[in-house]
Order: structure tokens, then C-alpha cells, then sequence
């Protein structure tokens, strides 16, 4: 195919340097046993444009596999030496495509060099790539995030979900971040994910508390996320080591607030001055008594309310979670009166809603005036419901750690941990029944010694 159009075949340059004749000369490396890489310019003449110029091409071999590119330069073929693979005479033109052509082979040897460094086959397709910053260990972090969360989309429009949107859009704001990070830190757009360091972790972890004052926890959530991409990424090749493969996301625990029951009773029997605050008030408690997070609540519907194995009536849903755990509840005395409720308001029946909640946003600011008018000066917010549920209902009442999992949705009793406290009242009971069955084993003992 290029009979015709002139071209030298050049080895490989070694680490040593190249040498020159006339600025381009045949050039040797010794490769491996197994593998022959070797580089040419040639002319295309086949693309010679109106003004005489063909483009110079450089091909590259390696184990009898091609690819080639175009170097960006042009010249007329009576100007190129085809024997010596140069662009030929001493104009200050053919100095410069000489010059030209050399980096480009000084360049090939430190890509291929780096390649290896990175313990990956070179073939020459991915020499080619790499060299012009297309190949996967020139991923840049951007390019990267923007690739993962499109993975993580997926997941969440699957047919099967195995992500919830929610989620999704955590990573959204974890990657914009990490590039804020980027910006902030080294004055840069974008870096390479190759280009990494091993302080990446404490680095982004000090901006992140210091200059966007988030709390550990928070930051330490985006760290989690960043170091599940970097996982990702090292799996597809962009980097060979994970920079934050030995960073340990380590957590405070905080106090999360809940409601006594006490609290619970009082702002139950305290009446609401308008009906917008009645029904945020009664959907809270409603997430009190049967621990559904916001969206949970926000998607039942009446045919979520059955009749159990035991003849009462349950809740009987899947979490809406990635992985749509089921979280079936028992419905109590208080929450079926307020399903009764609401079952003829205007909203449920034309949206087929089992109770009127409104937006996340707008339910955490009208919960704040309901807790004022009721006295109770603590930070509520639709989350705090889910505490309150798993402690001051479930197990302060006697509900073991491995139930209270399965009515809130959990796969690990750890995550349960989190939820359920314990707490002096359940110490004092549990303490109760040891008394008990201790006094009653030593009266036992002491009729059967008499």
C-alpha cells in the first residue's frame, strides 16, 4: 500500500539517547526477546493538497500489529530523503520537521517507558493512544466522575434498580468537590487520575473541613464516595494504584436526636393553628410509629396497608433504597387513626396517597415550627422520625437488636446499631427482668432444698 511513497523504518530509541546523522539517522533498541517495536515516518502522498505538501505520517509496530497517525506536518516529496525517512536539505523548514520528527520519537520511548512502569502490555494501538492522550492512563479525574456516574444512572434507571436516585446524586456532588478541590489546591482545572498523590485523602479531607466547614462525618462521606470511583478506576486501567486504597474513612459518632415518649404523647395531643402544620405534624408521627424514611412515606399508598400473618394490620412495602429491601411494619393504634384520617383528603384521593406529605425541603422547616408550638427544643427533621421509631418505640420496649433491622430495612445489624440505642429506660427494664427471673430461680432453689 505505500509502495511508492517513501518511508524509513526506525527502532525504537533505548534509554541512551539517539543518535544523529544529519539530524535523523536509522536508530537501534534491543527489545525484548518476544517483541519487535519499531517506528517510520513515511509520506502519504495520496493526501497531497493543492500546494504540492503531502502530510507526514509516523506508523508504529509492535509484534507485527499497526497504528499509525498523522505528525502534524507536511512537506513536498521532492524535499523528503524516502532512504533516510528526513526531510532533506538545511532551510530553516526542513530543520524544523527534523527537530519535529526526533521528539516524536524521544516521546514514544518515554510513553512506552511509562507504560510499562505501569505493568501494561503495550501493543501499538495503546502506544499511539497514550502518546496522544487518549489512552486510559490519560484518563483526567472529570472525565472519570463523568464516566462512573453515568454507570451509577444506569443502576438507577435499570429495570431492576440496584441504586436510588438519591444516592446517585450524592456522587454528583462528591465529584463537583473534588474538582472545586483541584481548583483550590493546585490552581488546576483537571488532573490526571494517574497524577494522584498518596496525600490525595488528607489533602481533600483538610479543604473539605477547613475551607467548605463541613463536619468529619460529611467529609469523610465524600472521601467514601471518591475512593469507591478511584476503586472503579483502577479497575479500568486509569491509574495503576488507588491513592486512597489505604486512606480509612473513619466516623464520629453523633448524637442524633429523637423523641421521648413523652415528647411523642405531647406533640400528638397538641392541636395545630393551621392545617398545613396538622398534617406535617401527623405524617411525623406517623414516621415515629413505623420508621419509613421520607420517600417511603411520601410513596405509599393504601394497598400498602394489609392484613398480617397474625390478623393485624401491617405495612407492607419494599424500602425504596438501591436494593429494595422489604421493610414491613406493624400499624399501631395512633398510626391507623391517622390513616383514617386523611383517607378522604382531597390530595390522597386524587394522587392515590395513603397521607399528605409534602416536599422534603418544606416538611423540615414546618416540623421545626410544629416542635416550637409544642415545646420540644430539639433539631427535628424527617430522619429524627427513624430514630425515634427504633429506640423510644422498638427498643425501649423490649424489641430485640435483629427485629428492629427487619422492620427498618437493614441487611447489617451494624447499620441497625446506628438507629437503635440503648438506652437507660431499656437498661432499667432488661435490669427488671433479671431481678425477676433471679429472684424466681432462687425460690425455686430454696423449695426444692427445703
Amino acid at each position: 500500500m505505500l509502495a511508492g511513497q517513501g518511508f524509513q523504518e526506525l527502532q525504537l530509541p533505548s534509554k541512551q539517547g539517539i543518535s544523529k546523522q544529519n539530524s535523523v539517522t536509522k536508530i537501534h533498541h534491543k527489545m525484548k526477546v518476544n517483541q519487535n517495536t519499531s517506528i517510520l515516518f513515511w509520506l502519504f502522498k495520496a493526501k497531497t493538497s493543492a500546494d504540492g505538501k503531502s502530510p507526514i505520517y509516523c506508523r508504529i509496530t509492535i509484534e507485527g500489529k499497526r497504528a499509525q497517525f498523522s505528525t502534524g506536518k507536511r512537506i513536498a516529496p521532492e524535499q523528503w530523503d524516502t532512504k533516510l525517512g528526513m526531510a532533506k536539505g538545511k532551510s530553516e523548514e526542513t530543520i524544523s520537521i527534523n527537530k519535529e520528527l526526533n521528539k516524536i520519537i524521544a516521546d514514544l520511548q518515554r510513553t512506552y517507558d511509562r507504560l510499562e512502569a505501569l505493568q501494561q502490555r503495550v501493543t501499538a494501538e495503546i502506544l499511539k493512544k497514550s502518546y496522544q492522550g487518549t489512552g486510559p492512563e490519560n484518563k483526567m479525574l472529570s472525565e472519570a466522575w463523568q464516566e462512573y456516574n453515568n454507570i451509577l444512572l444506569e443502576r438507577v434507571n435499570a429495570k431492576e434498580p440496584t441504586m436510588n436516585q438519591d444516592t446517585q446524586e450524592r456522587f454528583i456532588v462528591t465529584a463537583g468537590k473534588v474538582m472545586a478541590f483541584l481548583k483550590n489546591k493546585y490552581n488546576a482545572k483537571d488532573k490526571a487520575v494517574r497524577d494522584l498523590q498518596d496525600c490525595f485523602g488528607d489533602d481533600f479531607l483538610h479543604y473539605l473541613t477547613t475551607h467548605d466547614q463541613l463536619s468529619k462525618n460529611t467529609a469523610m462521606k465524600h472521601i467514601k464516595n471518591t475512593k469507591q470511583m478511584l476503586r472503579w478506576a483502577t479497575k479500568q486501567g486509569y491509574t495503576k494504584i488507588n491513592p486512597l486504597g489505604d486512606f480509612k474513612c473513619t466516623y464520629k459518632d453523633p448524637k442524633r436526636p429523637r423523641l421521648e415518649l413523652h415528647e411523642l404523647m405531647k406533640m400528638y395531643r397538641t392541636p395545630m393553628p393551621v392545617q398545613r402544620l396538622e398534617e406535617v405534624k401527623d405524617v411525623y408521627i406517623f414516621g415515629c410509629f413505623t420508621g419509613y424514611a421520607y420517600m417511603d412515606l411520601y410513596k405509599l399508598e393504601p394497598e400498602n396497608v394489609m392484613h398480617w400473618i397474625d390478623g393485624t394490620k401491617w405495612l407492607i412495602k419494599n424500602r425504596n433504597k438501591g436494593n429494595h429491601t422489604k421493610s414491613n411494619v406493624p400499624l399501631m393504634e395512633i398510626p391507623l387513626s391517622i390513616i383514617e384520617k386523611y383517607k378522604d383528603h382531597p390530595y390522597c384521593v386524587a394522587y392515590n396517597k395513603l397521607l399528605p406529605v409534602n416536599s422534603n425541603q418544606r416538611f423540615n422547616s414546618y416540623i421545626k415550627e410544629v416542635a416550637a408550638l409544642c415545646g420540644i427544643n430539639k433539631e427535628l427533621t424527617t430522619h429524627t422520625a427513624r430514630h425515634t421509631f427504633a429506640t423510644t418505640i422498638l427498643i425501649e420496649s423490649g424489641c430485640s437488636l435483629s427485629t428492629t433491622g427487619e422492620m427498618l430495612g437493614h441487611e447489617s445489624e451494624r447499620t441497625t446499631k446506628i438507629y437503635a440505642k440503648i438506652t437507660d429506660v431499656r437498661v432499667a427494664k432488661d435490669i427488671k427482668d433479671v431481678r425477676s427471673n433471679l429472684d424466681e430461680r432462687i425460690r425455686k432453689m430454696r423449695s426444692f432444698a427445703g
